[in-house]
């Protein structure tokens, strides 16, 4: 073969790796969010929801009294916990896992109620965000509670609470650490004390004996979330900012 050949081979193979190269840097992929239990009324997109509904980008979830729900997230998450009483939006919801280490976008806007979730540890460029309009939690591997009314329950890890008084008062930062809770009544962070902890610790992460098909799992008394840590927001409720500092491996 000539040099002339040789150098329309080389050129070949060096084209044939640029298009592998590009391959590999695909874009992000659009996640899911399975319906793992369903419990009393719950809908997506204003239809009643059931065990393997898949909810997307775009989809609204909402629940009734003494009603719940758990998604599968996977990459995403995974594990999402749903109250009773509650209303969201999934906002945004990526993965690219072609890295050592996978990169996920997961938004989700509260209107009403209260989340639980437990996030696995993922890349720095990772975005987690639960959006609600007295807060916004961005959080890396860890177990938490947001409510709509701006309390933070922390499970496991630590996050810290940027929280902003619209009196003007200024701005505080508040750490929250595993079994404590901020709340924006104070504003502090206090222990979470025996009753709540027995009443409102999520099945999310392993942290409560129960399978998440169980009926006591979500929402209501004697199950993961009902009761007295939620709350629908009101005009002039201080805004908190919540970023975890503590991510759990």
């Amino acid at each position: 073969m000539n040099k002339s050949g040789y150098r329309y081979q080389f050129v070949g193979v060096c084209a044939t790796a640029l298009l592998t190269s590009i391959g590999l840097m695909a874009a992000p992929q659009t996640g899911s969010a399975k319906f793992k239990s369903v419990k009393g009324s719950v809908t997506l997109d204003s239809n009643p929801a059931k065990v393997g509904d898949v909810a997307h980008p775009g989809s609204v979830v909402t629940t009734g009294d003494k009603s719940g729900a758990f998604l599968d997230l996977k990459l995403n998450g995974p594990d999402l916990e749903i109250s009773e009483n509650t209303r969201f939006t999934i906002d945004d919801l990526t993965f690219d896992d072609a890295g050592s280490e996978p990169v996920i976008v997961t938004k989700i806007g509260l209107k009403e109620g209260k989340l639980s979730g437990y996030v696995k540890k993922t890349s720095s460029s990772s975005d987690y965000r639960i959006l609600t309009p007295t807060t916004t939690a961005a959080i890396r591997g860890t177990i938490y509670t947001v409510s709509a009314g701006g309390k933070v329950l922390v499970w496991d890890g630590c996050v810290d609470v940027n929280w902003s008084d619209p009196s003007g008062s200024g701005a505080k930062t508040f750490n929250v650490c595993k079994d404590q809770m901020f709340d924006p009544g104070i504003p502090g962070v206090v222990e979470i004390n025996p009753q709540i902890k027995n009443t409102e610790q999520p099945a999310v992460g392993g942290l409560k004996a129960g399978s998440q098909a169980g009926s006591a799992g979500v929402g209501g008394a004697g199950g993961g979330l009902g009761g007295n840590v939620g709350g629908t927001v009101g005009e002039g409720t201080p805004t908190t900012q919540i970023t975890v500092t503590s991510p759990v491996k």
